[in-house]
């Protein structure tokens, strides 16, 4: 399809950048975050660092490029540590003992690929680990590593039950014993494992969750420990468990790109997946993509998403039309007609803004609102922010207590992605997120 349009790629892709040497020209605008985050991790062999943010800003990106540069000893300064290519997700019900089990079956994983990619013999501990794991049977692991050239063996040998009898303890005693293996025999200074998205876990399970891991996972030689969830992050764990934000070795806060790095980030990747070397342009406009930009708060991601889909809907509109006319739908017909949508190679604003209403419509409408919920999201657009303790200001709509205003409207409005919450300590606000705030331009609130 990009081909139509003149692309060898979707330069719009929303997928977070790769541990590649490849994307790292692909990010923009974070220098001053990069030093801050080389400079943490230089300070010392292991440790627990906060990355958050507001959805789509970029974390995975940002993370991924600091890993590629650090493992291929190309950043500017810090250790070469192993890059963690598969992230530990959580997920709301999650308990420790799950938590430290994913952690083992990643950190394998990341293992693996790299070996694997780099033409390298796998650790044996690694191989035993993950057959151990996926065949859930008794196994004996030798809990120790040999030192390379001289034939020396420190540890001992270990019956593990199956998995799921096996205790957290010993989880995290193999995840040292990983890690001593990809000191001693891949030769890098440590590893970074990754818990995603923690801010899934409730606010109790975080700090009951976090707790237990202080003095185990958190302790263990070689691993920096990254924790990736969303804006307000550091501050939640400052306020709610100041003995686990005491033994964090730093935080950053990604904050949305500005203007103008979006502008080069769009350019970019026009330069590198257009057909031609030179000249190529961005099918959408800039005041098209700067428009999503401001609507989403500077969700990059959502600008990508959006302008992805007016491509994909230009496509399919050119194609009816070729149809309906009775004509081959060959490169040549296919960009006779394309021109009626194009203004100096780019899709008219009106015709994009157009597609972007029945996208959105399409989209906002599936999502089955009440007429109620629909009336508390205008309500809220007007108001701009809202916390949970202003429901007396929704008394209109029948929301007579704060409980009934978080659990029936905020919280289910904000899973539907349609607003924000942003985190500062135990505050919570919210407000319109990305599609609810064109829902409103499009009159959908009414």
């Amino acid at each position: 399809m990009w081909k139509n349009i003149g692309f060898k790629e979707n330069p719009y892709d929303t997928k977070p950048l790769k541990v590649l040497k490849s994307d790292v020209d692909l990010l923009m605008g974070r220098e001053s975050e990069q030093i801050n985050f080389l400079t943490a991790i230089e300070v010392d062999s292991q440790g627990v660092f906060i990355l958050s943010g507001v959805p789509g800003v970029g974390k995975t990106s940002f993370f991924n490029i600091q890993q590629y540069l650090l493992e291929s000893g190309d950043a500017l300064f810090g250790p070469q540590i192993l890059a963690a290519r598969t992230l530990c997700p959580i997920q709301t019900s999650d308990e420790p003992k799950n938590i430290v089990l994913r952690c083992i079956q990643s950190y394998c994983k990341s293992i693996e690929e790299y070996c694997i990619s780099n033409k390298i013999k796998i650790p044996d501990q690694c191989i035993k680990v993950q057959a151990w794991v996926y065949q859930n049977k008794p196994a004996t692991l030798n809990l120790g590593f040999s030192v390379m050239g001289n034939g020396l063996n420190f540890g001992r040998e270990v019956h593990l039950p199956s998995v799921s009898d096996t205790t957290f303890e010993t989880f995290v005693e193999i995840i040292g014993n990983l890690s001593i293996a990809v000191k001693e025999q891949i030769g890098f200074t440590g590893s970074f494992i990754v818990l995603d998205n923690i801010e899934n876990l409730h606010v109790e399970d975080l700090h009951d969750c976090l707790t237990t891991f202080r003095d185990t996972l958190f302790t263990v030689p070689n691993i920096w420990w990254i924790i990736i969830g969303q804006s307000g992050l550091s501050s939640l764990i400052q306020s709610t468990n100041p003995k686990v934000f005491q033994r964090l070795s730093g935080s950053i806060e990604l904050k949305p790109i500005t203007i103008e790095n979006l502008i080069k980030a769009v350019n970019i990747r026009v330069e590198r997946f257009h057909l031609t070397e030179t000249n190529g342009k961005s099918p959408i406009t800039e005041e098209t993509y700067l428009k999503l930009f401001e609507s989403s708060n500077g969700e990059i991601r959502f600008v990508f998403k959006y302008c992805q889909e007016i491509c994909v809907h230009l496509v399919q509109v050119v194609r009816k039309l070729l149809i309906a006319e009775k004509i081959n739908i060959d490169d040549k017909s296919f960009q006779k007609f394309m021109g009626k949508f194009l203004v100096q190679k780019q899709i008219d604003n009106k015709f994009a803004n157009d597609c972007l209403k029945e996208i959105i419509t399409d989209e906002f409408n599936g999502l089955y609102l009440t007429q109620q919920e629909k009336r508390v999201l205008k309500k809220i657009g007007l108001l701009k922010k809202v916390k949970p303790k202003d429901f007396a200001e929704f008394k209109e709509f029948g929301i007579d207590t704060m409980q009934r205003f978080t659990n029936n409207f905020l919280t289910k409005l904000h899973s539907q992605q349609l607003l924000f919450r942003r985190q500062e300590g135990t505050a919570v606000t919210y407000e319109l997120r990305g599609i609810s705030v064109f829902a409103q331009e499009f009159e959908l609130l009414d």
